[in-house]
């Protein structure tokens, strides 16, 4: 796509097409900048349609994506005139992160930010020594158009006015779609990690500034021979996935020598794109570091443990909400740190995922889409 016409599609053609008439059927989604069909808006999008509501349902897209949509939506292409027009003239907007706009939504538009998880980090104008001008730039007309943020949790809406500079009145505390399901599916563990032949183990790590800080240098850290070994002595196996953030996953694709380390150590790649919402349902035991996924996988109810290695250089590079010693949550910042938790911590463990959800202040009940089409239904009348 030139530049010229994404130009055009950011700073002209909003101003003409927002004299045209407002469709109040159709809603425009997009989810993290056009590179997924995914998160909350596809769960959303999908519920509209088994609802069979009458709903013209848009979708913007990076060209390259090469995700299928279903029957009945229509895919238009991020940034093009037409992606422009159908934004400008539709009366519901729905995503899950910022939308690169030069001109903010008309007054008669309702715009839905579900955003894409509970911060750890600090996120937004709460991190704007950090983030370009151009960037938050466009984060100030997005900010200025949100009529909703969702929220999961006390703590978020407690941290959302600051870091999104908007009104709490707007924040809606009903929970999110995408975690939905796995409250629905929430069920007191029939067998735990020291009961099962095998355990699905998934390590998370998120992005570092630094690019040798990623990828392989992450799974040494965590030394999964040595967890092998271990769960090997109490005659178990595990079965290892790793899910890198997608800036990693494109850094690895190109990689033959990260592929080949994964490969050798029977390693599996989780690719971009897959519901997390549906994995985490197959997993036992979530390692992460400072990924907000472990606030959504701990309405399981299964077992976590933060793996913060390099937590003091982090919080320099992006800095904490709060302090994670403050998180009744297990925490290990080496290999060693790891098996003496599984071994000796059984209880502290086991309920882990429960205590950080009581010291959130959980507001995740199951049926925050339904209440989203509800608003939408009614906003439309």
């Amino acid at each position: 796509m030139s530049k010229i016409q994404k130009f055009f599609s950011r700073n002209i053609c909003p101003i003409i097409f927002k004299l045209f008439p407002l469709k109040k059927k159709r809603i425009v989604f997009s989810s993290f900048g056009g590179r997924n069909y995914s998160g909350n808006p596809r769960i959303i999008s999908e519920e509209i349609q088994k609802s069979k509501l009458s709903y013209e349902l848009v979708w913007l897209l990076k060209n390259e994506v090469s995700d299928i949509l279903p029957d009945g939506i229509k895919r238009i292409s991020t940034d093009s005139l037409l992606a422009s027009y159908y934004l400008y003239t539709s009366k519901f907007w729905i995503d899950d992160s910022r939308k690169t706009i030069s001109h903010k939504k008309r007054n008669s538009q309702v715009y839905f930010q579900t955003w894409h998880g509970t911060p750890l980090k600090k996120i937004e104008f709460d991190a704007k020594d950090k983030l370009s001008k151009h960037y938050l730039k466009y984060a100030e007309n997005d900010s200025e158009s949100i009529t909703y943020l969702l929220s999961g949790n006390k703590y978020s809406s407690e941290i959302y006015p600051s870091a999104f500079r908007i009104e709490a009145n707007k924040i809606l505390n009903i929970g999110t779609p995408r975690n939905d399901q796995l409250v629905k599916e929430f069920k007191s563990l029939q067998k735990t990690i020291y009961d099962k032949e095998t355990i699905n183990i998934l390590f998370a790590p998120t992005f570092r500034n630094d690019p040798n800080d990623n990828g392989v240098f992450q799974l040494e850290k965590v030394d999964l021979t040595l967890i092998k070994e271990y769960f090997q002595s109490k005659n178990q196996k595990i079965n290892f996935l790793v899910k890198f953030h997608p800036n990693v996953n494109n850094q690895l694709s190109k990689e033959k020598t990260s592929l080949e380390y994964m490969a050798e150590h029977s390693i599996e790649l989780v690719p971009d794109g897959i519901l997390l919402e549906n994995l985490f349902s197959s997993i036992d035991l979530l390692i992460t570091d400072y990924s907000s996924i472990f606030f959504d996988y701990a309405l399981l109810g299964k077992p976590l443990i933060l793996f913060n290695y390099d937590e003091k250089k982090y919080a320099e590079e992006r800095g904490f909400y709060i302090e994670l010693n403050d998180l009744p949550v297990p925490k290990a910042q080496n290999a060693e740190d790891l098996i003496k938790i599984i071994s000796f911590q059984r209880e502290e463990l086991l309920n882990s995922s429960r205590e950080l959800l009581d010291y959130l202040g959980n507001y995740e009940n199951g049926n925050s889409t339904q209440i989203i089409i509800e608003s939408i239904v009614k906003e439309d009348n």
